[in-house]
């Protein structure tokens, strides 16, 4: 049986940019996904969370990857949030197809 590549995450400070900018990388040998954050830019988010969502971004753009160690180091609450809306979801969109709804 063959083990997914590990996906790694990387926070780096930007301070050449602007005072507190920050970016989040979610690497695996496939794929770099990256997400920057400039302060001030209207939402500053925690780094934690950058990390979930950076992680989730990542899921949608590599799909090869274990991404268990990356969203450890993220927001656990924010995962546990996303996982009950995807279960909601996905619940609701088994209903409609019932219902012949199909958008």
């Amino acid at each position: 049986m063959k083990r997914q590549p590990q996906a790694t995450v990387t926070v780096l400070r930007l301070p050449h940019l602007a005072a507190g900018t920050i970016r989040i990388e979610v690497k695996c040998p496939s794929s770099l996904t990256g997400i920057t954050q400039l302060p001030g830019a209207g939402c500053d988010l925690d780094t934690r969370l950058l990390v979930t969502f950076a992680t989730y971004e990542h899921e949608e753009r590599c799909g090869d990857c274990d991404t268990s160690q990356a969203h450890a180091r993220g927001s656990q609450e924010a995962r546990e949030h996303v996982e009950r809306m995807k279960g909601s979801m996905q619940v609701q969109a088994v209903r409609d197809y019932a219902q012949g709804r199909r958008n």
